[in-house]
């Protein structure tokens, strides 16, 4: 047996964290992943999530490093996926009735 419920065989695990610093000058960031797999003959996956960071006090050294860091593991794979992602996140992390962004996307 491979352990596997023929009922539900789905294989899903996910990681989520969020990180409060007490120095107000080191920035909140938070990140979530999930992975969902049907095995078998016809194996199919799905890998996804993101991150966010959010300082108090914005330090632009911090947020290149920030972009420049995902961008370059996006572009390991696409070069479009940083692009596409990024608008992604600039959506769902705007706060419609504030008028503004929560973090740096």
């Amino acid at each position: 047996s491979s352990g596997i419920n023929a009922e539900w065989p789905l294989r899903p695990g996910g990681i989520s964290s969020v990180i409060h610093p007490i120095n107000p000058f080191i920035p909140t960031i938070h990140f979530n992943y999930r992975y969902f797999e049907i095995p078998g003959e016809n194996k199919q996956w799905w890998f996804g999530g993101g991150t966010d960071l959010t300082p108090t006090y914005l330090n632009r050294d911090d947020a290149k490093h920030f972009h420049t860091t995902l961008k370059t593991a996006c572009d390991g794979h696409d070069k479009e996926y940083y692009p596409k992602f990024k608008k992604w996140c600039d959506e769902y992390f705007y706060i419609k009735h504030r008028g503004e962004f929560r973090g740096l996307g």
